[in-house]
């Protein structure tokens, strides 16, 4: 098992970081990997399984899928083969098809038989603009009772969504929002939000789908002075911060990249403060704007 730290403090924090670091969640106390690989737009048809494959012998230890995303049964696949490494090193997310709000834990057992698996480490909705979500969340609570994920939480929300679940008097909170986050879109009130309400923050894209890489001198700078790849900097970023992150690809050697981060210099707490200048609020996917659907479109 590797370091074990708090997802309690968002913030920077001068420790060093491994690829199997854990943090524990602070609403249920469970442990997550602080590191991951993301499988959207890795299909069904290979890409996913040798993905999955190249990144558990890689040292990875989180694996995110969805059912949209139609790749759960090489996930699955690629899971199981790998047979050195026990069930309960590799923390499995999966997420709820929009469109299956009507019966969220049929939905979520069907995954399960796609992948392969009793339970999967946390299961998501994957956007509130699935509708009815409060039934569907009550009905995740009630998934979670049945053993058939260890926790539970929500992607796409904003503060105002899920400020009104709270005030719904669900019996408990998402453990985790996962949302498009990266130096180009630091989601400040989100994350203040989320801090004070104890939802650990998991990020996709964090490399801004690559748009805006070359966009910055600063960021130019403050990597060389890391030594790392401007690629690299963006998930020391998201790292450092306490953020879980989950960068995606299907090549074997930026899967690599992305993971040598770990054992090399820690950006300095003045650089962290200088790459907050880098916001713009750029949107690399379209689902982040699901945080922005009001309430009355979506309960």
């Amino acid at each position: 098992m590797g370091a074990q730290c708090s997802l309690q403090c968002l913030q920077w924090f001068p420790v060093q970081i491994s690829i199997d670091t854990r943090d524990r969640l602070p609403s249920t106390g469970n442990m997550i990997p602080r590191f991951g690989l993301g499988t959207w737009l890795s299909e069904g048809k290979g890409e996913a399984y040798n993905a999955v494959t190249i990144a558990l012998r890689n040292g990875y230890r989180l694996i995110d899928t969805a059912a949209l995303y139609n790749n759960e049964e090489d996930v699955g696949r690629a899971i199981k083969e790998v047979s050195k490494i026990p069930r309960n090193e590799i923390y499995v997310v999966t997420k709820l098809d929009p469109e299956e709000h009507n019966n969220p834990v049929k939905a979520l057992k069907v995954s399960l038989r796609k992948l392969g698996l009793e339970y999967v480490d946390l299961y998501l909705i994957h956007s509130p603009k699935g509708k009815q979500v409060v039934n569907t969340w009550n009905a995740l609570i009630k998934a979670k009772e049945k053993g058939l994920a260890k926790d539970i939480g929500v992607s796409n929300f904003g503060v105002e969504q899920l400020e009104k679940l709270k005030q719904s008097g669900c019996s408990e909170m998402p453990a985790v929002n996962q949302i498009e986050l990266h130096l180009w879109n630091q989601q400040n009130e989100t994350i203040k939000y989320l801090k004070e309400n104890k939802i650990a923050v998991m990020g996709y894209c964090p490399l801004g789908r690559l748009k805006r890489l070359n966009s910055s001198s600063l960021v130019d700078d403050v990597a060389k002075k890391c030594n790392l790849t401007v690629p690299q900097l963006a998930i020391r970023w998201s790292v450092q911060k306490g953020y879980i992150t989950i960068p995606k690809s299907s090549n074997e050697n930026r899967i690599k990249e992305n993971s040598n981060i770990f054992g090399k210099c820690i950006i300095p707490k003045h650089m962290m403060e200088e790459l907050e200048k880098v916001d713009e609020g750029f949107e690399a996917s379209n689902s982040v704007k699901s945080m922005n659907i009001p309430w009355e479109d979506v309960k």
